[in-house]
């Protein structure tokens, strides 16, 4: 238990209660009460509030407290999430930090408890006396929850006055209570030699469809990506998400080597199994550092019941990784869903084909989520995947922006209106506010409340990075978030990509350079990785390099070999007999062949006007500039500061009042 990795044995711990103020901290109980009322303190501010009275008066530095609290390989923001804790304690406690009673902070070193503390004294009885060494013995956890398993064992204990133990076990505890008082420790070494492994980081591979029938693979991904949508929002574990999780669909590799490649210590894996009316699932939680299966189990019921089933799933592993679940966040495992079997299974649907990120895919989510809600129209994750697939219409070209964003928002707020809590319904309605409506306050704040909800949500990072940092000029800060991304989804190669993109619009060749081919390494038949080292390699110079990554992006595209080896050709003959300048004329003769070839698919006015700012041409460029901010192309627009193809067009007025009506810094 984290109780017991932190606290060493001290008078204070050791003693059955310790009193300050108005408040009385029973240590065995793990209760703190005020004026004989208990005070509701989560586990996590509990262990911290035990790890400063313990101090009594010493600083106990900030590195430390994340140490002993967290361990030193948890994925969490050190700051933030202490900072979280002894805010709660102070509103347990009604301390003002201003002029703190209990807890003062020391100013970029750590926190004091600085108010005076007493102990309590064991009453005599005739009855079987629990021995203030009694304090450090683990008590077992018999529920899924770890904090309410904590409480209640010790409450059963304290009713019984331990008479069942005491004959038998007198001489044993009494020596186990001198071992504790001189050492410490002793007594849990005799009780508890093998302590519960403790889960940090967790990774739920690509669930296995039993049925037989390859048309249910959908489901079975479905109930993989529910399952980590539900474990993802337990802000205290690392939840790998679905994108890098996928690439292990049906690739038969060591446990452990999968575990080194995505960084965590838990592994859940299992199989899907659908009849008429019925679901089964089946799962196993292992612990991969030493291949050991801590926990499975088995799952059955009727297909209306399927919400429930993976909430009960969920319910259990975080029990098993030992994650407090509070009575709030229970309640939402398997929340916003419905109560609707044929709107269940269009949900299922529509993530499928969001999932695919193409232009088809994308067209076909929307048809199956619009009939999801249709079917029952209070199903709020039907909605918010609804605004996601409406935001990705516009991203992947599929529909303007005029068409989408307001579609999107619709969506996404009616999500939120149903669950308020929904982090993909913040995180949708922030990239409307910042592509559509250029409100850039507003979607930080949806942005920052989406990554709040769920720390795990990998685009939560991407959007709060591409779509207001950057914009805002945050460069550092966008990186980092692109970081953070990356940590709970390692193996996507989009946001490898987009961090490599991140670092070229931050102006850091070098490092945009090496991201780039390690992404090209990660997936080398990813097209857009090669086309955005192209976009590196031209502002670096080196035009006949990027003139073969084109190419080679052209090919993954589809192109034929003699059509990609035609156009290449092509450039560099331009190059050759012009340079630079010929080069740029050659690439706007084929953006505007492209718009052309287009017909009544969109096309990004933006394109065109890099295009001519590239090639020279002022006029027409500022022309179609006013053009995309007219078309609200919010996905690129916003980020005109910082794009290449712009650099010439930075010092003109007209540029300046652009980015002023988007209400950008410049």
């Amino acid at each position: 238990m984290f109780g017991d990795r932190m606290r060493p044995a001290t008078p204070f711990m050791n003693a059955p209660k310790v009193k300050f103020g108005e408040f009385e901290l029973d240590v065995a109980g793990y209760e703190l009460t005020c004026c004989g009322r208990p005070v509701k303190l989560e586990r996590i501010p509990m262990e911290l509030l035990l790890l400063l009275v313990e101090r009594d008066g010493q600083l106990v530095p900030r590195d430390e407290t994340f140490e002993k609290l967290w361990g030193k390989d948890v994925f969490v923001d050190v700051d933030n999430s202490i900072n979280a804790a002894i805010s709660k304690i102070r509103v347990a406690l009604k301390d003002d930090p201003e002029g703190p009673a209990f807890i003062k902070t020391i100013s970029g070193k750590g926190y004091r408890f600085i108010a005076p503390i007493t102990t309590s004294s064991v009453e005599s009885s005739t009855e079987p006396k629990d021995y203030p060494a009694l304090a450090v013995l683990p008590a077992e956890n018999l529920s899924t929850d770890a904090e309410e398993g904590h409480s209640s064992h010790n409450e059963e204990i304290r009713r019984s006055g331990r008479r069942w133990l005491w004959p038998s076990m007198a001489g044993v505890l009494l020596g186990a209570a001198i071992a504790a008082w001189s050492g410490g420790g002793a007594l849990r070494r005799i009780v508890n030699p093998s302590p519960r492994l403790v889960i940090h980081s967790l990774a739920v591979l690509p669930l296995e469809n039993l049925t037989g029938d390859a048309s249910q693979e959908y489901f079975a991904d479905g109930m993989t990506d529910a399952l980590i949508t539900d474990l993802a929002q337990i802000g205290t574990l690392r939840v790998i998400s679905r994108t890098s999780i996928m690439r292990y669909k049906g690739v038969r590799k060591p446990l452990q080597e999968i575990a080194r490649e995505l960084g965590v210590d838990g592994i859940v894996e299992g199989t899907v199994t659908r009849s008429p009316g019925r679901i089964r699932i089946t799962s196993q939680l292992i612990y991969a550092p030493s291949d050991q299966h801590l926990w499975a189990h088995s799952y059955e019921r009727d297909i209306g019941d399927v919400v429930a089933l993976q909430a009960d799933v969920a319910q259990a592993i975080a029990g098993e990784v030992r994650a407090a679940l509070t009575p709030e966040l229970r309640a939402r495992l398997g929340g916003g869903a419905t109560t609707s079997p044929a709107a269940y299974e269009d949900y299922l649907r529509g993530r499928y084909y969001l999932n695919q990120r193409t232009p088809a895919g994308v067209e076909k989510s929307v048809e199956f989520l619009q009939q999801a809600v249709e079917k029952d129209p209070n199903f709020a994750l039907a909605y918010a995947g609804l605004a996601d697939a409406f935001n990705f219409t516009n991203i992947l070209g599929a529909l303007a922006p005029k068409e989408s964003s307001p579609k999107a928002e619709a969506a996404a707020t009616k999500a939120l209106a149903l669950d308020p809590l929904l982090a993909e319904a913040h995180a949708a309605l922030g990239v409307v506010k910042s592509h559509y409506d250029f409100d850039f306050p507003s979607a930080q704040s949806e942005f920052l409340k989406a990554i709040e909800l769920n720390p795990n949500y990998s685009n939560a990072h991407l959007f709060y990075a591409g779509a207001y940092l950057t914009p805002m000029g945050c460069h550092k800060d966008a990186i980092a978030e692109m970081q953070k991304a990356l940590e709970v989804d390692p193996l996507s190669v989009p946001l490898n990509n987009m961090l490599g993109q991140t670092y070229l619009w931050a102006e850091d060749y070098e490092k945009a350079l090496q991201q780039f081919q390690s992404t090209i390494g990660l997936d080398p038949r990813f097209p857009l990785a090669h086309f955005f080292l192209a976009g590196l390699l031209e502002e670096l110079g080196r035009f006949e390099e990027a003139i073969q990554e084109n190419e080679r992006g052209e090919l993954l595209l589809g192109a034929t070999p003699e059509k990609a080896a035609a156009w290449a050709a092509e450039f560099q003959e331009a190059f050759r007999s012009g340079g630079p300048r010929g080069y740029w004329h050659k690439n706007l003769q084929s953006t505007l062949k492209a718009r052309k070839q287009a017909g009544t698919r969109y096309f990004e006015a933006i394109t065109l006007a890099g295009a001519y700012a590239r090639a020279g041409d002022k006029r027409n460029a500022f022309e179609w500039l006013e053009k995309s901010y007219e078309d609200r192309e919010g996905q690129t627009i916003t980020l005109v500061r910082w794009l290449p193809e712009f650099k010439s067009l930075r010092a003109d007025p007209r540029f300046a009042d652009l980015i002023e009506r988007m209400g950008l810094p410049h």
